[in-house]
């Protein structure tokens, strides 16, 4: 599940200064420089492959414990 790059941007004030940061839209967190974003996504995308793998092992060894 890929999440498209956005252009939600938010303002994050800091004593005297005023500085724009992107949302994630997947997990809400704000990205500040906005530039960063897509790496963040990329952190995303690298832990759904993790995951994915990790669940494929499980299905094989449950599908071998089922065959004996």
């Amino acid at each position: 599940m890929d999440t498209p790059v956005t252009n939600v941007f938010v303002d994050i004030r800091l004593e005297n200064e005023t500085l724009r940061a992107a949302i994630c839209q997947r997990c809400g967190t704000k990205i500040y420089p906005p530039r960063l974003l897509k790496s963040h996504l990329k952190y995303h995308r690298a832990k759904d492959l993790f995951l994915e793998e990790e669940l494929r092992k499980l299905q094989l060894v449950m599908g071998r414990m089922r065959r004996k």
